[in-house]
């Protein structure tokens, strides 16, 4: 019955009433359902309003967003009709073609840009611009050279006025929660790639936000730093819950992390299709199982790709002979040698 719950509406039976015309007609057929019978089902049942279980809380709200830009050769149509609604302690990976304006939706959820149209809202109230309940973390890291580690993960508790042992003491934590604390009195030059992005991760969460926006964080890592930190973020958001909106080229890494992927289209940016990756945690990439949602990814971006490809070729598209993006000659990598 549409989701509803239906029960029997006290112990006392229907008052009886003198017989009418409708009453001496013929019982309902088998064919025929109770619910058609109005009268009879009234005095049946009560129907109860739906489950009174509390819908999710929506920690992110992006209504009917838009954004431009105004270019040289006019203006540019980064995104275009976005909602999005995004569950407290969900993890939504955004995946598309490259400038299909995912970072763009990035920074105005982080209050970087306005949109020119639509809202943006976090717990119902409209974003209007940085603040500590939304943290960043870029591929490109803004850690401080001069600080060491710990001083590093800090600076944000520093910037809200937290007392120097409260502050050291938050920054530790969070230190051994990514596996640095032997390295906190070191500076930023001696640490390794992977090293660092697991500091820059310890000072977003030091500061406690209710959202953690990620933008390609992993995408200048090798593979094999990138797959140990694919397991590490999941265990961090299984013991912290925080919201996520994690932004990514990698299809695979997409269907490894999120609980949710958008397909954008290729700019203007829409979001063409959602994906839902049910599958138990924690996830590995190399899990046969994640293929196919892998695939699905894959078949809605394929198309979008191939916009892209055309415009960047957009001489050998216009003159009639569409030509591979890849040719046969580009495989061979060392025949001849």
């Amino acid at each position: 019955m549409n989701g509803r719950r239906v029960t029997f509406g006290g112990t006392q039976p229907p008052p009886q009433e003198m017989p009418t015309h409708s009453d001496l007609e013929p019982e309902p057929t088998s064919s025929q359902s109770l619910l058609t019978d109005r009268r009879s089902f009234s005095q049946a049942v009560v129907i109860a309003p739906p489950n009174p279980v509390a819908a999710p809380e929506s920690k992110l709200t992006l209504r009917n967003v838009c954004k431009n830009f105004h270019t040289k050769t006019g203006k540019f149509n980064a995104v275009q009709d976005i909602n999005v609604e995004v569950q407290a302690g969900e993890f939504l990976c955004i995946v598309g073609p490259s400038g299909c304006g995912k970072s763009t939706l990035l920074n105005i959820i982080a209050g970087l840009e306005k949109p020119d149209e639509g809202q943006a809202l976090v717990n119902g109230r409209p974003i209007v611009g940085p603040g500590t309940d939304r943290v960043v973390i870029f591929q490109e890291l803004a850690l401080f050279p001069w600080l060491t580690v710990l001083k590093n993960v800090e600076f944000g508790l520093r910037m809200k006025g937290v007392g120097k042992r409260e502050r050291e003491e938050k920054a530790l934590h969070f230190l051994k929660m990514v596996h640095l604390t032997r390295f906190s009195r070191c500076y930023v030059h001696e640490l390794s790639g992977g090293m660092k992005q697991r500091v820059a991760l310890a000072r977003a969460l030091a500061i406690d936000p209710e959202i953690l926006l990620m933008d390609e964080p992993f995408a200048a890592l090798d593979a094999q730093t990138r797959d140990i930190l694919h397991e590490e973020l999941q265990e961090i958001w299984a013991a912290t819950r925080k919201t996520i909106v994690f932004v990514t080229h990698n299809v695979r890494e997409a269907a490894c992390l999120g609980d949710r992927v958008l397909v954008f289209s290729t700019h203007p940016g829409r979001i063409k299709r959602e994906i839902e990756i049910r599958y138990a945690r924690p996830r590995r990439l190399e899990d046969p199982n994640l293929v196919a949602f892998s695939k699905s990814i894959v078949a809605e971006l394929k198309a979008e790709v191939e916009k892209v490809a055309q415009e960047e070729l957009d001489y050998d598209w216009r003159t009639g002979e569409k030509k591979p993006v890849l040719r046969p000659r580009d495989h061979d990598v060392g025949s001849g040698i």
